[in-house]
């Protein structure tokens, strides 16, 4: 059965990447989160989307160069002119999450390869949630680094265009998933993916008929801002 990947939290309803987003991803039934990761000036990892907290929060400034104190003084963003009163979380208060629900967890590495992947395994180690990690990027060099660290986590290429052999990232650098835009995967796409073993999670799929058709498909997941649409088509799957 496909899985509910609710992005960046319910953030159809919520400010995104926000713990209010992901506490009603879980209690409107999402399998899991997809979040954005990056690295203060200490070494915290916190998820949030840009590499500066001027969209999404009342302040200002990179998050490198940043300390995690100095962020979390200001708080997110709920519309143009509204904050709710949360700071940018940690990527362990999400994960602190993930294993009291059973959750799975899409953690995308927005940062430039190098340390985010060791301070991020060290964090992960602290868990023992291997199989119910991805770590996805668009930038292969982190996919790589984190096979390098460790081969046990899963690790999906996103894609953000047509791609004819995505399988051959698993041949050259064991890449073990993909996570294509649906724009640009058909679901005939699919039994080419299952022949070479290759799951696929699309994203961002957000109407009802697209919705209802991947998860009528065997994709393995949808990445999705609107959670509730998503989770009551898939218990009308469950139900026929």
């Amino acid at each position: 059965m496909t899985l509910i990947f609710a992005h960046r939290g319910y953030s159809a309803k919520y400010p995104e990447n926000s713990m209010l987003a992901f506490k009603q991803a879980v209690m409107h039934g999402a399998d899991g989160f997809e979040l954005d990761i990056h690295l203060t000036k200490d070494n915290q990892i916190v998820v949030i989307h840009d590499d500066s907290i001027n969209r999404t929060t009342n302040g200002r400034g990179k998050v490198q160069h940043m300390t995690y104190d100095e962020i979390k003084q200001y708080r997110i963003k709920s519309g143009l002119f509204k904050v709710i009163d949360e700071p940018v979380p940690l990527l362990e208060d999400v994960l602190n999450i993930v294993r009291d629900y059973n959750l799975l967890l899409n953690i995308e590495i927005k940062a430039e390869s190098g340390k985010i992947e060791l301070v991020l395994h060290e964090l992960l180690e602290q868990y023992s949630m291997n199989d119910r990690i991805i770590i996805s990027s668009f930038n292969i060099e982190n996919l790589i680094m984190m096979e390098s660290i460790d081969s046990d986590y899963e690790t999906a290429l996103l894609f953000d265009k047509y791609h004819k052999s995505p399988w051959d990232f698993k041949t050259k650098n064991n890449i073990k998933s993909i996570h294509p835009n649906a724009k640009y995967i058909k679901v005939d796409h699919l039994i080419e993916l299952r022949e070479h073993e290759l799951p696929a999670r699309v994203y961002t799929v957000n109407k009802e008929k697209e919705l209802a058709m991947w998860i009528n498909s065997s994709v393995a997941g949808i990445i999705t801002d609107e959670v509730e649409r998503a989770v009551k088509l898939k218990q009308v799957k469950k139900r026929d």
